[in-house]
C-alpha cells in the first residue's frame, strides 16, 4: 500500500490474489487509484521495478468479459473527465516516502538530527562526532568544518 500510495489517492484497499488452498500469493494484485494521472504515474515508475525482491509488471487490468481490452483507454478517460459525479481532488495521497519541500515540517529534510539516546556515552577522545552533530565541548571541529555558532 505505501509503495503505490506515493503516486496518488488509492480508493479501495489493494487486492493481492492468493491461492485458495495454500493462501500463498499468486504473484499479482490490483490497485485502484482515483485518477488516471495517478495510475499512469504508478505504471511508469513501478513497471519493471523490484518489490519484495521480485520484479513486478504494472499495467492496466484487462476488463472482465472483454476480448483482451484493458482499462485506461481513451474512451474511458473521456467518460471519467466528463463525469459530473467525479470527486474533487481534495484528498492528498500518502507522501511519507516522497521527496518533498524541505521547508515543510515532518518531511525530514531541513530538520536537525535527533539528539543521541539518553545514557549513550560520548564518543572516545579524538573521534569526530557523527555527521550533523556538533562536537562535544572542548573538542575542536573537524578540518574544513567551521566552528559552531555562539
Amino acid at each position: 500500500y505505501d509503495t503505490f500510495s506515493a503516486f496518488g489517492l488509492i480508493v479501495t484497499t489493494p487486492k493481492i490474489m492468493r491461492d485458495p488452498e495454500t493462501g500463498n500469493s499468486r504473484g499479482f494484485g490490483f490497485v485502484s487509484f482515483d485518477s488516471f494521472e495517478a495510475s499512469d504515474a504508478a505504471i511508469e515508475a513501478m513497471n519493471g521495478q523490484f518489490l519484495c525482491n521480485r520484479p513486478i509488471s504494472c499495467t492496466y487490468a484487462i476488463k472482465k468479459d472483454s476480448k483482451g481490452e484493458r482499462h485506461g483507454s481513451a474512451a474511458e478517460r473521456l467518460l471519467a473527465a466528463n463525469n459530473p459525479n467525479r470527486r474533487s481532488v481534495s484528498a492528498r495521497p500518502n507522501q511519507f516516502f516522497a521527496a518533498g519541500d524541505a521547508s515543510l515540517p515532518g518531511l525530514g529534510a531541513g530538520l536537525p538530527p535527533p539528539p543521541p539516546p539518553p545514557g549513550m556515552p560520548p564518543p572516545p577522545p579524538g573521534m569526530p562526532p557523527p555527521p550533523g552533530m556538533p562536537p562535544p565541548p572542548g573538542m575542536p571541529p573537524p578540518p574544513g568544518m567551521p566552528p559552531p555558532p555562539g
